[in-house]
This record gives C-alpha cells, structure tokens and sequence, in this order.
C-alpha cells in the first residue's frame, strides 16, 4: 500500500492533464503523506482544478503542494483554497 509520495516533478510539463491524472492519488486508502512539487508545469485552471478533487480522499494524510510559476488563474486559485475546508487533509 501507498503511504508516501514525494514527487519533484519541477520543469517537467506536467500541464493541466498530468495535475488531473496525478490527483487520481487521492483513492488510496493508505496515503499518509502526499509532497507534490509543479514548480513551472504549465497546470492551469483546470489543473488547479483537478488538485483541488484531493480534498475528496476518504483516508486523511498531509498534503504539500508547490503549483508557483504556472498558470493558475483565479478560478483555479479559488479551487485549491477549497483544499483548506477538507477534514481529511492536513495542509
């Protein structure tokens, strides 16, 4: 089982639908510490977006996220402060 991920993935182009396939993580049942680093990955909203489902994991865990340097607008910004009214994620 999953119980940590740290992943740098800085200047890797991970772009909006990497973001939306790596939130996928969140169905791991296992997952105590989650470090995601998009340091300049060309995520956007939708990207943002996609982070933000994170908040829907059933399991808590600590969650570190690095998205400075992309292209998140304010809608994708308002999504991810969705992620502070989680009860499972400890940011």
């Amino acid at each position: 089982a999953l119980h940590t991920l740290n992943l740098g993935l800085s200047d890797n182009q991970v772009g909006d639908a990497g973001a939306q396939a790596l939130a996928t993580v969140r169905e791991s049942t296992a997952l105590c510490t989650l470090d995601l680093d998009f340091f300049r990955n060309w995520i956007g909203d939708a990207g943002a977006e996609g982070l933000a489902t994170l908040k829907e994991s059933t399991a808590p865990f600590i969650l570190t996220l690095n998205v400075r340097r992309n292209q998140v607008g304010d809608a994708g910004a308002e999504a991810l402060a969705t992620l502070r009214e989680s009860t499972a994620l400890h940011t």
